[in-house]
Order: C-alpha cells, then sequence, then structure tokens
C-alpha cells in the first residue's frame, strides 16, 4: 500500500513538473489526461483541454496526416514519430514534436503522446535556410554580374546594368546614377542642390550614408561625377552590404576602364568614320582590355576569394570544435559545400581572365593545359598537334592573342557548332605562326562569314589578327563544319 501511495506521489510529481506535454487519448481521439504544462506552452488549462478533441488545436494542414499517424499506432502497436503545427490559445501557430506510445492490451486503445515545444528550433532551422538561400542568391549575382561585365563597352550599359542589378537583388533600394557638375554644382535627378556640398567629399568605390541614403562615388569623367544612390535602410544584413560594396568594387573597375577607352574613341570617331580601324588603335584596344582582364582577376584573387577562403576556413573550425543537431549541422555543410563551390567559381574565372602558364611556360603548354580543362565538360573531342614549333619564342602580345583567337572557337563550338572532333593544328614556319582549325559540326551559310556580321565572334577575331598584322580566313558551308586558316608574322 505504502509503495502505491509513493509511485502516485512520483507520477504526479513528473507530471506536474515535466517540461513536456504528456497527454493520455483514447481511440475516440478524446483527451483523458493533460500534464500543467498544457498551459504552459498552449495557454489552455489541464481542465479545459481534458474531455476535448486532441486533434482540434492542430493547423488544418497538418490535422488529417496526424489523424491518420494516430489510427497506424493504434492499429499497429507501436511508436510513432511525428512533427506538426498546433495553434496556442491566442492564435499563434507553434511548431511540436510528438512521439505516440500505445498502451498495449488496454480495452480503449489508449495512447501516450509526449510532446515537446520546438518552434524555437523551427524558427532558427527557417532564418538558417533562407540565409542559406540569400547568400547562394548573393553570390550568383555577383557571378553573372562579373560575367556580363566583359560585354559592356558604354558607361550606359554599365549604368543600366548595374540599376537592373540592385532593383534585382534589393528590390526597395530605389538605386539611381546620377551625375554631378563638379564646376556649376548642378546635380541631375530629384535631389536638393544642398546637398551637392556632401558628395564633393566622396571617396571612389566607397559608401557615405546622408538622409537615410547612400552614396557612392562610381567615378568621375571630364567635369562630371557619377554618384550611384540608393536607400540605406534597404540594406539589411551585413552579407547584403557586403554584396554591395563588392558589385560596386567590379562596378568602378569597370567605369575607370571604359573611361579611358570611351574617350579614345570618340576623340578617333570623327578621324575613323566608317573606314576600318587602324591597326595601332586596335592593338591599344587589345592591351588595354589584357590589362584590365589582369587587373580584374589579381583583385578577385587578392580580395574575394580570400575572403571566400577566410569564412570557408571559419565554419570548417566552428564544425570541429561544436556539436550541432543533424539538421543544423546538415544546414552548416551545404553552406561549406556552397563556398568550396562559389571558391571555384571564383578561380575558374581568375583563370579566364589570365590564363596559367601562359606567363610560365609558353603557348603550347598553355594550350594543352586549355585543351585537357575543356575536354572534361565538353561533347566534343580535341585533336591538338603541332609542328616545328620547339623552342618557339613569340611575344607577349602574339601569345595572348593566339590564345584568346583559340579561347574564342572553343566557345563557338560549345555553344553552335555540334561538332564531334576539332582539329587545332599549329606550324611554325620562318616567318610565320600558323594556326589551322576544323570541325565537322553543322557549319553555317556563306553569307555569315562577311566583315560585317558580328555574331559568333568573328568579328572579334578578324580584329584580333589585324592588331597583330595577321590574316585570318573562315570557310563553311551548312553541314560541314567550320575551318579557320589564320597567320601571324614573328616579330622576333
Amino acid at each position: 500500500m505504502e509503495n502505491k501511495t509513493y509511485m502516485n506521489w512520483e507520477f504526479e510529481t513528473i507530471a506536474k513538473h515535466t517540461l513536456d506535454i504528456l497527454l493520455i487519448v483514447d481511440h475516440n481521439q478524446i483527451v483523458q489526461f493533460a500534464t500543467p504544462s498544457v498551459e504552459t506552452i498552449l495557454g489552455y488549462g489541464p481542465e479545459e483541454f481534458v474531455g476535448s478533441n486532441a486533434f482540434d488545436p492542430l493547423s488544418p494542414e497538418d490535422r488529417d496526416r496526424l489523424m491518420a499517424s494516430h489510427e497506424e499506432a493504434i492499429m499497429t502497436g507501436k511508436p510513432r514519430m511525428d512533427e506538426y503545427r498546433v495553434f496556442h490559445k491566442n492564435g499563434e501557430l507553434k511548431y511540436f514534436e510528438s512521439r505516440v506510445m500505445p498502451v498495449q492490451n488496454h480495452p480503449d486503445n489508449l495512447v501516450v503522446v509526449s510532446i515537446r515545444d520546438v518552434t524555437l528550433r523551427k524558427k532558427m532551422e527557417s532564418e538558417l535556410e533562407r540565409r542559406k538561400n540569400r547568400y547562394q542568391e548573393l553570390q550568383n549575382s555577383l557571378k553573372n554580374f562579373s560575367q556580363d561585365l566583359s560585354g559592356v563597352m558604354k558607361v550606359s550599359e554599365l549604368k543600366s546594368r548595374l540599376i537592373h542589378e540592385l532593383n534585382t537583388v534589393i528590390p526597395d533600394s530605389a538605386p539611381q546614377l546620377v551625375k554631378h557638375n563638379r564646376e556649376s554644382e548642378v546635380l541631375e535627378g530629384e535631389y536638393p542642390v544642398s546637398l551637392a556640398i556632401v558628395l564633393t567629399n566622396l571617396t571612389v568605390g566607397k559608401l557615405s550614408s546622408e538622409n537615410e541614403k547612400f552614396y557612392i562615388l562610381i567615378g568621375d569623367r571630364k567635369e562630371l561625377a557619377y554618384i550611384l544612390t540608393m536607400k540605406s535602410s534597404s540594406i539589411k544584413e551585413s552579407m547584403d552590404l557586403i554584396w554591395l560594396e563588392t558589385l560596386v568594387h567590379y562596378t568602378v573597375m569597370v567605369f575607370e576602364s571604359l573611361n579611358v577607352i570611351e574617350s579614345l574613341m570618340s576623340q578617333l570617331e570623327t578621324a575613323m568614320q566608317k573606314s576600318e580601324k587602324p591597326q595601332w588603335m586596335l592593338r591599344l584596344l587589345f592591351n588595354l582590355s589584357e590589362k584590365q582582364r589582369m587587373k580584374l582577376s589579381g583583385d578577385l584573387h587578392d580580395t574575394v576569394l580570400q575572403e571566400q577562403l577566410a569564412l570557408y576556413r571559419n565554419l570548417e573550425s566552428i564544425l570541429k570544435e561544436y556539436q550541432f543537431d543533424s539538421e543544423v549541422d546538415r544546414h552548416l555543410k551545404e553552406i561549406v559545400q556552397g563556398l568550396l563551390d562559389t571558391i571555384h567559381q571564383i578561380r575558374m574565372t581568375c583563370n579566364e581572365l589570365r590564363p596559367p602558364l601562359l606567363r610560365e611556360a609558353g603557348l603550347i603548354s598553355a594550350l594543352e593545359n586549355l585543351f585537357d580543362y575543356t575536354q572534361v565538360s565538353s561533347t566534343f573531342k580535341i585533336i591538338f598537334s603541332v609542328e616545328n614549333t620547339e623552342n618557339l619564342v613569340i611575344n607577349e602580345e602574339e601569345t595572348i592573342g593566339i590564345y584568346r583567337i583559340i579561347q574564342e572557337l572553343l566557345n563557338n563550338a560549345a555553344k553552335h557548332s555540334q561538332a564531334s572532333n576539332l582539329h587545332f593544328h599549329l606550324i611554325r614556319t620562318d616567318e610565320c605562326i600558323h594556326l589551322h582549325y576544323l570541325d565537322d559540326g553543322v557549319g553555317f551559310a556563306a553569307e555569315k562569314l562577311t566583315p560585317s556580321f558580328k555574331s559568333m565572334g568573328l568579328s572579334g577575331m578578324r580584329e584580333r589578327i589585324q592588331s597583330l598584322n595577321g590574316t585570318i580566313d573562315f570557310a563553311s558551308q551548312p553541314g560541314k563544319g567550320l575551318s579557320v586558316k589564320m597567320q601571324i608574322p614573328l616579330s622576333v
């Protein structure tokens, strides 16, 4: 008798002080017993919860699933684990995790339900997932933006691309690229002239906040300062701010390059009219382009890549040092994998901007490396052969020119040719270096080979060869592939 009394006291103590909800529910889904914690967690007193249907507070979207799980537990006599949503008495939606344990051989098919409030964990998981998705969105934005900048040739195009990216990624930022005349203190756009005093103190590429707006000097051209403005309140997280600073960094570099190119083109436009661009001008433009590529590659490697590597190492260290539950651990590992993918993509971009081995090992080794790398992700087979290239010495301008043309031929093959085999044959003679390219792809009509045809990179290859005082010939017919023959006179 004393033992029985002690057991009743022990059960009442556990039921009274447990932090989880304990319910006893019959086969009609009616609550027969509830611990006091039901009031703390759900707002219902035990006396008003007992006698009610256990599934009434459940979210309608989860109710049928949980009722079926309850019936299955009774039928099989085996415990069941479930997660679902429940409405608090005040209307707040909460997340629960429960374990249903059937009472064996009971005439009313009673089940004991142990319920734990996992709302905080779910919110943390949801926030982690949101941040992971946001991080991936920002990384993809920077990747696409940096790639698109290679095709931007005017400040107006840069402005359009920048505003589009800001509106897409931060819709409430209300971005504008305004021009400030430093001499007349005139400011274009819907801004008071008094703000011109603030704008004169801006530093290129640095964010300055004033009157709930960010002001960022992109650069100067003639007497005009180009200033990006946007709502400072639209940047709500540190990752958004890092993204914006990186986006501005890319924009400033391209603006500086375009400023030089557009100024030069403007000066030459009258003299050139519609005639063919002179060789010296093409060489200048290509050299400027290559220098800008090298600068961008170096900046990406020394800033963005190093930041990503540091973040990756920090996360790796956290995962090794601390223990997380399986779901959080999985999300963190997904972020780590995403960082590795981003690091790989940045390295690929750096390699494309500044080809590895080109200076160190020379043209032939760099091409072999390019073909090996391209072959891994291509459906066509690349056959590369050389003739009389022992101790080949050509200057840097010729080396990069040949390399870029072959890059363009590979890009064209991947996008347009549908070829199974690509043949590259490099021959050196006493006075020239020759490249013969041949593929067995779909080919195209002869009119697309005219100098005025702009697509497929043919115009760019012609201008590149012209800048090196060489010649290039294209031959193709529908269904008969493409043949390209070029020669460049050796300068050394």
